[in-house]
């Protein structure tokens, strides 16, 4: 039995061009990965920024805007310079109307959030040039877009829970301050190291199109399929004469649900991950941050080994992940005193739903993407639609109840030292 996996395994391996899954694989790397590093930071950036918790609302809103090798090019070349400047800017802030904003953290990520919001209806569609097994090679690397710069963010650290320190001036009543331990090193050398993968990950892209290995590994398309992977002209297919076949109302509920999945994981769960992890602690938070981040694209893995499920299969799934959603919701709106606050208990709840929220999500993804595949029709490209609808729709009803419905209350741990 073990030698009949080990020649499957070789048989596969023989198969591929490796060299083509590891420039697919930095493609898609590209994708998410500036975004994502400024996002694992925020249990840094939030306690300093003059918008508090309500930063990743104000992250997600930028992260939803709405096709050709050069404009990917610039795009990745733009992502790997402004992460290089948003080392040197990210802390700087500028008054606005009377408050004070987080003007270059909130522009540079802008920049960067094209680059990831375009790959949905960009970068994937464009592996459909390629044979089918580097699509999962270019998922993995987009999923490592969340994985890598949450190891680095882990072992960077947060420095621990806050303390409590007197600040009292004068006069009888106790004024306590919270102090953050200094992490491992600073955001300024997390944000250089982002950047210089970027640019490897440009240089990945460069590979793709003009290595001549990589160019071998192109697929022709027949008369029936689009000229390009972006082209909005190409009626949709539900069945072909190219042996793929999906109903109509199979083909919609899919792309329904992606647009559920992008709703939760995109737009709505993290704007409101720090009312639901910080009342338990930094180190909740950061774990959170850091360990779910790595559990998507932990998932995605799955499809080198697995075959992909069906969709009655990812419909059970997608009911977990509502499940957990309203319970991590519930937790944001219960803060600042969620249920089992200053327990193990409770920290461990936390961190192990988000982890599981965010590892569900990309299985899901990673299975509605391959289904879509084998489409000789704009299957990619609509999935990219939904993904954008539901991102942007969930960023705009959260960044409305977190900043003006004032659904959600911050924690403070000093405050509550004081009246005690």
């Amino acid at each position: 039995m073990n030698n009949k996996r080990q020649n499957m395994l070789s048989q596969k391996l023989s198969n591929r061009r490796l060299l083509v899954d590891l420039l697919a694989l930095m493609f898609g790397l590209g994708a998410w990965i500036g975004v994502n590093g400024i996002y694992v930071q925020l249990p840094l950036l939030v306690n300093e920024a003059p918008e508090g918790w309500s930063l990743p609302a104000h992250m997600v809103i930028y992260n939803k805007w709405a096709c050709d090798k050069y404009i990917t090019y610039v795009l990745l070349a733009a992502g790997a310079i402004s992460t290089f400047i948003l080392a040197f800017l990210y802390d700087k802030t500028t008054v606005i109307f009377g408050n004070k904003h987080s003007t270059a953290l909130l522009s540079l990520m802008f920049v960067t959030a094209i680059v990831g919001c375009t790959s949905s209806v960009l970068f994937m569609p464009y592996m459909r040039n390629y044979r089918e097994i580097y699509l999962v090679s270019y998922l993995v690397g987009e999923g490592l877009s969340g994985f890598v710069p949450s190891l680095v963010a882990l072992i960077q650290g947060v420095g621990g829970n806050p303390e409590c320190l007197n600040n009292t001036k004068s006069g009888s009543n106790v004024e306590l301050i919270p102090y953050y331990p200094e992490p491992r090193f600073s955001s300024q050398t997390f944000f250089i190291f982002i950047g210089t993968l970027l640019f490897l990950c440009f240089l990945a892209f460069l590979g793709l199109n003009n290595l001549s290995i990589a160019v071998g590994e192109r697929v022709k398309h027949s008369a029936n399929m689009e000229t390009l992977p972006t082209d909005t002209r190409a009626p949709p297919s539900y069945k072909t004469n190219s042996g793929w076949a999906m109903s109509k109302q199979v083909y919609s509920y899919l792309l329904i649900m992606m647009g559920m999945v992008c709703f939760l994981g995109n737009g709505t769960l993290p704007s409101i991950q720090s009312y639901s992890c910080l009342p338990y602690g930094n180190v909740a938070y950061h774990l959170t941050v850091t360990l779910s981040s790595m559990a998507g694209p932990l998932a995605m893995c799955l499809g080198f080994v697995i075959k992909m499920p069906e969709v009655n299969f990812l419909s059970g799934l997608m009911v977990i992940v509502v499940a957990l959603s309203s319970f991590v919701c519930y937790l944001a709106v219960e803060s600042p005193t969620p249920p089992l606050q200053n327990t193990w208990l409770g920290e461990f709840l936390v961190v192990l739903s988000w982890i599981l929220i965010s590892g569900l999500i990309g299985f899901i993804k990673l299975g509605i993407t391959t289904l879509f595949r084998p489409d000789p029709g704009r299957g990619l490209y609509y999935t990219g639609v939904a993904t954008q609808i539901g991102s942007l729709i969930g960023a705009i009803i959260t960044f409305v109840l977190v900043n003006h419905a004032k659904l959600f209350h911050s924690y403070s741990p000093c405050l509550l030292v004081a009246a005690n």
